[in-house]
């Protein structure tokens, strides 16, 4: 039940010690790799952005510990249940919009959404663990498609969007989510975070 939080653990730099299996990830960065990436991001993408947006989007996402380590639990013991094996997590950007920022100075930053992954057909994908059941496995990519939008990051024939479309999915996403009836089916997906800037 603990794989996929240890997997989550590694890719932080975490080294857990809640049973005999905390040992020292095979793969940490050095402080000489880490402060070339925040450079990088610094050097190719901080100006882009300020200039582009008009302030400084959010550069830090903090997650509570014990909160994603019940989310992570939480989604292995589903997806046991349902015949699912996880194989990593996927952090995903996104952006809070008026209506669902959750406090009003948020609006228009930028957030990580986090849900699970197994693997299909031999490709890793993401996985709606609580809409599959033993019978069917759903992909983020198939339960996002009902809500209009077109998920394009599942392999690299998928990514390009012609440009043609991109108006129509704009109006088609604005008249689903318009749509007399429309719910908020619950999803695996979590991102509950406090971001920064803005500070």
């Amino acid at each position: 039940m603990k794989s996929l939080l240890r997997k989550l653990c590694k890719l932080f730099g975490i080294i857990t010690h809640d049973g005999p299996d905390a040992t020292k990830p095979k793969r940490l960065l050095t402080y000489k790799e880490i402060v070339t990436m925040l450079h990088e991001y610094d050097r190719t993408r901080f100006e882009l952005l300020v200039n582009g947006l008009g302030f400084e989007d959010t550069r830090i996402n903090t997650f509570d510990f014990q909160e994603l380590k019940n989310y992570m639990n939480y989604m292995e013991k589903e997806a046991k249940e349902k015949g699912i094996k996880l194989k990593g997590i996927s952090f995903i950007k996104g952006v809070y919009s008026a209506e669902h920022a959750p406090k009003k100075e948020l609006k228009s930053y930028e957030n990580l959404l986090y849900i699970p992954t197994t693997v299909v057909n031999g490709k890793e994908v993401q996985v709606d663990v609580l809409n599959s059941s033993r019978e069917k496995l759903v992909t983020f990519k198939e339960i996002l498609e009902k809500y209009n939008y077109e998920w394009r990051y599942d392999n690299k024939e998928n990514f390009k969007l012609k440009s043609s479309q991109k108006e129509e999915v704009k109006t088609s996403f604005k008249a689903m989510m318009m749509r007399d009836g429309f719910t908020e089916e619950e999803s695996s997906a979590g991102n509950f975070s406090h971001i920064s800037p803005p500070h």
